[in-house]
């Protein structure tokens, strides 16, 4: 039987290079070419949204995988191919071994009691649960040998091996060669220190292939194919926003049918059903998209077209404060605007104006928050970081494949779903902790660029967004204290526009899932009551399970965090868009609003 995964999950938590508990041993994800599209066009399984195609990937494409259903395959046929690794095994039948030891191999069957990997033999044997992995993104088996034999011996055998121990310490497992009985390095000696790293890339062989080694002047550690760190996906999250914000807008937005328009915008409805005709006789685009756009007026297909070829922001940070603008302008005009014709394609985000409401915070300040009835948020992976090394910073491996054409593809998800847009028109944050946050923001070089979302702009740094992430973390908790909702399902989008005459800032809570429909409204249903949610995050700020120690905290140069903790401000990795840094709970404790 296969591994069943979630279509999201491939994007949000796998991959390629992610390594998955199959029912027959551990399998590495290969690169999407190799896995799924080496029968499969990933043309029939495009995302479209230019905004993050142009915008943040340089043109690449967005591809997203298939279900068993559309493929027309039963349930509990794989999809995507997927390969053995790591391939040693260690053989569990201490009794037939002739010694108390167990069996360290790679063949098809113990060469002691000759168990194999069936179903029969298989409670006797599990993979090794250590691989060896690097910086740079390299991961292979552990070099047993040397383990066993150290870097001078001259032993000839290296077809299986001695495991002595297993107890609760790694200092206790001694490898052994059976030929020579060398046994150089206990694990735990060899679990702190750096190997030789081979270079290898198992997600770029295909199931059938030997492994191929690149070389690498990087050290490898040991590390435990299970461990958190071995892959940490680099994700990046943008909303459908005005003015390309309709169904329409996304059918237009399809490369077949933007490649003939881009060029000359076809000055009349039956112009554009030529292009679309000919576009589906030639299956590049399905029959039904050419039905569903030629639905729409002109008038709006004419205004559609002319969206979807204004230019794109070229940076994350001003992609971000162009989703900022639009949701502050919707809160006011409403999205699409309560001024104009209705857009007869379906939207894909809503703000009703008339549903906005304002609440009071201590100090009298007074919070904006409007319902998004509808939102959609586009997903992708760029690649994984291996952080198995406290000494270096890991580099990014990227996903993509490449095509026959020259083009780039990554592996995208959409979702649809429901939010809440959190501002206060004016505040400044200052003095007490936000005075050394802002010395960071003005010297950032003591931080690795690679934890930043925009290594330009380094706004993560700045008080205001500090206070507003704090901020955000505490009303997640309290919606999942007050509502029921499992602070899991909520995820957050801090937004800071740092101007010359000040700042200001705001935030998205939401909940979105795959499918058509989204979620039920749950989360804006608390809209009416949110003052009582804003005066429970408020109260839960002024204490922490772990104060006082918490509280002192004290955030200096060179640290992501001050007071914050599990006890009262971390969040699950599914929630917090920035990994659980830059929150602290003094800069809003002296700046309460």
């Amino acid at each position: 039987m296969p591994q069943h995964i979630r279509i999201s999950q491939f994007v949000t938590t796998y991959g390629p290079g992610a390594i998955i508990e199959g029912p027959q041993g551990p399998r590495v994800i290969p690169r999407s070419d190799i896995g799924l599209f080496y029968l499969q066009n990933p043309e029939n399984y495009e995302v479209s949204d230019q905004r993050m195609s142009e915008g943040l990937l340089g043109g690449a494409r967005l591809f997203r995988l298939p279900s068993n259903a559309e493929l027309g395959l039963p349930q509990n046929k794989y999809v995507y191919r997927t390969k053995p690794f790591p391939t040693w095994k260690r053989c569990l039948n201490i009794s037939r071994h002739g010694g108390n030891f167990y069996v360290l191999y790679r063949s098809a069957s113990c060469p002691l009691c000759k168990s194999e990997d069936r179903k029969k033999d298989r409670r006797n044997l599990e993979a090794t649960r250590f691989i060896m992995a690097c910086p740079k993104g390299h991961m292979d088996d552990v070099d047993w040998y040397r383990l066993a034999h150290g870097y001078e011996s001259k032993c000839p055998h290296n077809v299986w091996f001695k495991w002595y121990g297993g107890g609760r310490s790694l200092s206790e497992i001694r490898i052994e060669c059976p030929s020579c009985g060398s046994s150089k390095f206990d694990l735990g000696e060899a679990y702190g220190r750096k190997w030789p790293c081979s270079g290898r890339f198992p997600e770029k062989e295909t199931p059938e292939s030997p492994p191929t080694y690149y070389g690498c002047k990087e050290g490898a550690r040991i590390i435990q194919r299970q461990a958190s760190n071995l892959r940490i996906p680099e994700l990046v999250t943008l909303f459908t926003i005005p003015p390309r914000h309709t169904r329409l807008h996304n059918l237009l937005q399809m490369r077949g049918i933007y490649y003939n328009i881009v060029g000359d915008i076809p000055s009349s409805k039956d112009k554009l059903e030529r292009i679309l005709s000919n576009l589906a006789a030639k299956n590049l685009i399905p029959l039904d998209v050419k039905d569903e756009i030629l639905r729409c007026p002109w008038e709006e297909i004419q205004q559609a077209m002319q969206d979807i070829l204004k230019p794109i922001m070229r940076s994350y940070h001003n992609l971000i404060l162009e989703e900022f603008h639009a949701l502050i302008e919707g809160s006011v005009n409403g999205i699409p605007p309560i001024r104009g014709p209705t857009p007869t394609s379906p939207v894909l985000i809503e703000i009703n104006p008339h549903r906005v409401q304002r609440f009071t915070g201590i100090n009298g300040t007074r919070f904006l928050v409007a319902p998004l009835s509808r939102l959609r948020t586009v997903i992708v992976q760029r690649g994984y970081r291996r952080a198995v090394d406290a000494e270096t910073h890991p580099e990014l491996v990227d996903v993509s494949f490449t095509d026959l054409e020259g083009k780039k593809w990554y592996p995208a998800v959409e979702f649809l779903g429901e939010g809440i847009f959190i501002m206060i028109e004016d505040f400044q944050v200052k003095g007490g902790m936000a005075d050394r946050w802002m010395e960071a923001y003005n010297s950032p070089s003591s931080y690795p660029e690679h934890i930043f979302r925009d290594p330009q702009t380094k706004v993560e740094l700045h008080p205001a967004f500090v206070w507003w992430h704090t901020f955000s973390h505490l009303l997640i908790r309290a919606i999942s204290a007050e509502s029921g909702y499992s602070s899991a399902a909520i995820r957050e989008r801090v937004y800071l526009e740092v101007l010359e005459q000040g700042f200001r800032g705001g935030v998205v809570l939401y909940a979105t899932q795959p499918g058509s429909e989204g979620t039920l409204g749950g989360l804006i249903a608390l809209v009416p009551s949110f003052q009582h949610i804003i005066d429970v995050a408020l109260e839960q700020l002024q204490t922490c399970s772990e104060d006082p120690l918490c509280r002192d905290q004290k955030f200096d140069i060179g640290a992501y965090n001050g007071a914050a903790c599990y006890g009262c401000l971390l969040l699950s990795e599914t929630s917090c868009e920035h990994r659980n840094m830059w929150l602290d709970r003094n800069v809003m404790l002296e700046n309460l609003q």
